[in-house]
């Protein structure tokens, strides 16, 4: 069964968080300046990567006669989610010394939040098939 992107919570939560990461970005940039900005930018990016991963991960199969391969999925790919996230950490660690710390966690568990709060409100009690 081929995958409707468009209607794909997983492309949903994608949208919504690319699009807090960026309105977040701009209003930083406008209020603080660029540095603060790009550090928003790279801490939501760092969270939006692994997560829509981890969402193609587990739904890739659907149904009841695929109930162990999704509970095996999610499993694995919480795990791909959590070393993704951890390498990306240390990639910008050593490679950006000038960003803003506190603006780049920031930028991160907002993005995060978005993620987390926005799947329940997205499928508003409908069965994803």
């Amino acid at each position: 069964m081929a995958i409707n992107l468009n209607t794909h919570p997983v492309m949903i939560v994608f949208l919504i968080q690319t699009a807090l990461t960026a309105g977040s970005s701009a209003i930083v940039y406008t209020v603080i300046g660029p540095l603060h900005a790009l550090s928003v930018m790279v801490g939501g990016g760092v969270a939006i990567m692994p997560q829509s991963l981890f969402g193609f991960w587990v739904f890739r199969q659907r149904g009841a006669r695929n109930a162990r391969a999704i509970a095996r999925n999610l499993f694995v790919g919480e795990g791909l989610k959590l070393g993704i996230t951890a390498a990306l950490f240390a990639i910008v660690w050593l490679n950006a010394e000038s960003l803003k710390a506190a603006a780049v966690f920031a930028g991160f568990v907002i993005t995060v939040l978005a993620g987390q709060l926005s799947l329940p409100l997205i499928l508003k009690g409908k069965r994803i098939h």
